[in-house]
Order: C-alpha cells, then structure tokens, then sequence
C-alpha cells in the first residue's frame, strides 16, 4: 500500500515527463552525449540522476534493398513453416493415433500455401513498392541534463562553465511630439461677428416627392398601358390609309 506522498516505480514508467534540471552540455550526436555520461560515471558522479534528452526529431526511412515476387515468396517461407508446425502440433494434440508422417506432410502444403498467398497479395497491391524500407524517428540534437544540485559538480568534473546570458544594450527613449493641425476659423470682425460673404452658400434642397399608394401606382400603369394602345391604333390607321 502507498501513502499520497509517494511515487512507485509503475507510477513513474505509466506517467513519463521530460526531465528537469540544468543542461551542462549541448551536442549533436548521440555517441558525443553518451561519452559525456562515460566520463561523468569514470569520476564517481551520481549517473543516476543524469538524462539524456533528444529533441529535434526527424523522421528517417531507410531503404535497404529491392523487392521483387522471389524476395516475396522467400519471405513467406518461415510464415509458412510457423503456420505448418502450429496445424501439425494441433493435429497431433487433437488425434493421438496420428504420427510425425502427417507433421511432415502438413509442413509443404503450408509453405505452398503461405508463397502463393504472399505472391498474390503482392501482385494484386495498387500501392507496391519496388524496394523495402525501415522507418524510424531520429533526434537531431541532445541535451545532458542533471538535477541543480549536481549542475555546479558536474561541470567542475566536465571543465565547463555555466551559460550566462548576453547583456541586453538599453535602448535611450525618443520622445516624439505629435502636431496636430488647427482647425481652419473663419474670419471674424472686430466686434467678435463673423463676416457674412465668407459663409459657404447653402444649396436649396428640392422638396420630396409624396410617396404613392398601391392603387395610384396600379392606376398610373393602366393609364399609361391605355395611352400606349390608342397610339398603336392611331398609327396603324395612320398607315392604312397611306397604303390605300
């Protein structure tokens, strides 16, 4: 049983965190990393309490070799094998008058089977690839961090000094005045009166139009409908007449 105030070592591995402390030393390899720990752990520091911290992750695909229907095939051949023992074993579990016969025979109809079915599955991929790769995530840069207390000893043992900082030069403040324009005053007489030619004339504005029912609007249009008709007559008598 565990108090509140304790942390097991399931707890730790089921809750990982990144590691706080100080960095004593930036590098750009792995191995580089690796022998700063070396030499830390030659001279009696506490190694257990470093980490090694990789950041700057990239993802690397790393081709190593062609692929073809032979390398296929030859691929499932210990597919095959497994698939054949594990059929023969059960064979032999489920009917005991059976010998090792039938495990030999089973073994060749299950590598047939395995070669074919990868040499389908290979032919009939839309997405088959003329070569066969390892994936794999690689960190570009790694931090050795320690713990605060063992930063100042660390270095010491590694002969290397704490990072400080680079003074920021004070910038001088410029203060800037902002001009704002006068508005433009119209010219006034002596007693405080401004002058009457220099005020900008008003246009008269013309008045509004009284807005139109429904049924004036529809009785304009029939108006208008009827005098368009009686000019369409008048003009088609107009030509009749010329005609004749």
């Amino acid at each position: 049983m565990t108090t509140p105030g304790t942390t097991t070592r399931g707890a730790r591995s089921r809750f990982p965190k990144v590691p706080e402390g100080d960095v004593i030393a930036s590098l750009d390899s792995y191995e580089a990393a690796r022998s700063v720990v070396d030499g830390l752990a030659k001279q009696d520091f506490p190694v257990s309490t470093v980490s090694i911290l990789g950041s700057h992750l990239r993802t690397v695909e790393r081709v190593t070799g062609r692929m073809s229907f032979g390398k296929a095939a030859l691929g499932a051949v210990g597919t095959g094998v497994m698939l054949g023992l594990f059929v023969g074993l059960l064979v032999l579990i489920v009917t005991p008058g059976v010998g090792f016969e039938t495990l030999i025979a089973i073994l060749p109809v299950a590598i047939g089977f395995s070669v074919i079915w990868s040499v389908i599955g290979y032919a009939l991929n839309p997405q088959r690839r003329q070569f066969t790769s390892v994936m794999q995530v690689v960190a570009t840069h790694f931090d050795v961090v320690v713990p605060r207390e063992h930063a100042e000893k660390a270095r010491g043992l590694l002969g290397t000094t704490r990072p400080t900082a680079a003074p920021v030069p004070q910038q001088t403040p410029v203060h800037t005045q902002s001009v704002v324009p006068a508005a433009p005053q119209s010219p006034v007489l002596a007693n405080g009166q401004a002058q009457p030619g220099d005020a900008a004339p008003t246009e008269p504005q013309e008045p509004a139009a009284p807005r139109r029912t429904y049924a004036e609007a529809q009785a304009e249009m029939r108006r208008l409908e009827r005098e368009k008709r009686a000019e369409q007559a008048a003009q088609d008598r107009s030509g009749s007449s010329t005609s004749s």
